[in-house]
This record gives structure tokens, sequence and C-alpha cells, in this order.
């Protein structure tokens, strides 16, 4: 009953119980119908099966999943302005990691492995 559920949602723009949720804020009518009928390379995931969670309940803060690497690329119309919104970041934020461990300020814990 739930794969058949996710079958029909790909054809229809679909109600979202999370009705604050930033799917509802961001999934609108227009990306539905241009991303709605892809499936990422990886898995065959769907924009349908990514936001099932904001669409069957009516508590979700986001109410988006990632099911493969390819969803934020495939998706990304959906998946770029909710994260930026979440983390409170700009769409051209650039993620930089730094593994120099002398460089860690404030109170570490001597003792933690680090």
């Amino acid at each position: 009953e739930y794969k058949s559920y996710l079958r029909i949602s790909i054809m229809a723009f679909p109600t979202i119980k999370s009705t604050h949720s930033l799917v509802a804020k961001h999934v609108t009518r227009e990306k539905w119908d241009k991303l709605s009928g892809k499936e990422t390379a990886t898995s065959g995931f769907t924009l349908a099966k990514a936001i099932a969670c904001a669409v069957e309940f009516d508590n979700q803060h986001c109410g988006i999943y990632a099911g493969d690497w390819d969803s934020y690329k495939d998706f990304a119309a959906v998946f770029d302005p909710i994260i930026q919104e979440y983390h409170g970041i700009s769409a051209d934020a650039k993620h930089t990691s730094d593994m120099d461990v002398s460089k860690l300020e404030g109170n570490v814990n001597p003792e933690a492995p680090v």
C-alpha cells in the first residue's frame, strides 16, 4: 500500500501534512512538475520518496531525506534551498574541512582523543 502511494504521488502534487515544514515551503507545484518523474541513477530514489515523511506526518520540521548521493544533485532545486535555510547559509557558501588538530580552540578536554 505504501509503495503504491508513492507511485500515485509521482503523478499528482502531494498534500503535505507538515504544513509548516521546509518541504511545504520549498516543494512548489512548479518544482514538483519538473522533478517528480525523475529517479536517481544510484537507487531509483524519487522526490516522492524524499518527502514522504512530510506528506505522511504533520510534525516534520525539514521533512526531507536523501536516499543517495544523487538525490542532492538530481533534486537540487528542492534540497539546496532547504539545506540553506535550515543551516542559515547563503547559496554561494562553501564548506571547508581542516583536519589540523593544532588549530582547535576553546575548551577542549586534554584527554579527548583528538
